[in-house]
């Protein structure tokens, strides 16, 4: 049964990454597409003024999937959910939606929730970050006490 979980497990992680790619492709051709077009049946300035907002928007969800792809391949590598990934992921998220808003459009109240949580999940990447050298230390401190021990039982 468990063998099976685990069967069912990756097929979908399997199918899941491929809708992403696909998604990615053709988003990818998409802002490639508008980009072009902007450029080729528009004067510089009127592109600027329509689309920039929208395609900056698009790249960003496009780096948001990149990021999403590497965390799916990380769990598929080592069956472990790498919280550093999906911390930065969300990081990428509401950072985009600041960068997309407008600041007509939104009220006090939205642009300080975006900034608490912006904050709130910065702060909880320096946390990670600061276990995550602590561990490295103290595992390389292990290696290299465990060395030392071992070079004074063979003299």
């Amino acid at each position: 049964m468990e063998r099976y979980l685990r069967l069912l497990q990756r097929g979908i992680i399997y199918f899941t990454l491929l809708i992403i790619s696909i998604l990615l492709m053709l988003s990818l051709i998409d802002v490639f597409l508008r980009l072009y077009d902007g450029l080729v049946n528009s004067p510089l300035r009127e592109f600027i003024d329509q689309q920039y907002q929208e395609l900056i928007g698009l790249f960003l969800m496009i780096l948001i999937g990149v990021e999403l792809l590497e965390a799916v391949k990380g769990f598929l590598k080592t069956e472990v959910l790498h919280v550093e990934l999906v911390v930065l992921v969300a990081i990428i998220a509401i950072s985009r939606k600041v960068i997309v808003w407008g600041l007509t459009k939104s009220t006090a109240l939205e642009m300080l929730s975006l900034a608490a949580m912006l904050v709130a999940l910065a702060l909880t990447y320096w946390v990670i970050k600061i276990c995550y050298k602590k561990n490295k230390r103290s595992a390389l401190g292990k290696v290299n006490c465990n060395e030392v021990n071992k070079k004074a039982s063979d003299s």
